[in-house]
């Protein structure tokens, strides 16, 4: 059973970074700035290939996963207009919360599918080698 859960999880990483790709080439949604490109371009291809390691059963694709979906997980935006951090990539629902100085949002796909994935590489770790 967790096998077949294994496979899901790779799935939807393979379509979260398709998607995710897709913006930073710009055939989906909205043109995205130069300076985000690049960044968006590395996390996606990150996901992508995260994804086709995990589909083979490697556990650097379940690492992978967790790096992708960590980056995805926060993004800060300051009302003063400084330093902000914000990936996204595929699949996005947010938990906004306001602060004097500006407001972060939390992905909860992104939380969602890190524990998901995270439970994947807690389960290979402790499954007896076959």
């Amino acid at each position: 059973m967790m096998q077949e859960f294994e496979k899901w999880v790779a799935r939807v990483l393979l379509l979260n970074s398709a998607l995710a790709l897709g913006v930073s080439l710009g055939l989906l949604g909205e043109p995205q700035s130069a300076d985000a490109l690049p960044l968006l371009y590395g996390a996606a291809m990150l996901g992508f290939l995260s994804a086709v390691l995990s589909l083979k059963r490697w556990k650097a694709g379940l690492w992978g996963g967790v790096l992708y979906y960590a980056l995805q997980l926060v993004s800060i935006y300051p009302f003063d207009g400084g330093w902000q951090f914000a990936v996204k990539a595929g699949v996005s629902i947010g938990l906004v919360m306001r602060f004097a100085s500006g407001v972060v949002v939390v992905n909860m796909v992104a939380l969602a599918l890190l524990a998901a994935t995270a439970a994947v590489l807690a389960w290979r770790y402790r499954a007896p080698k076959t």
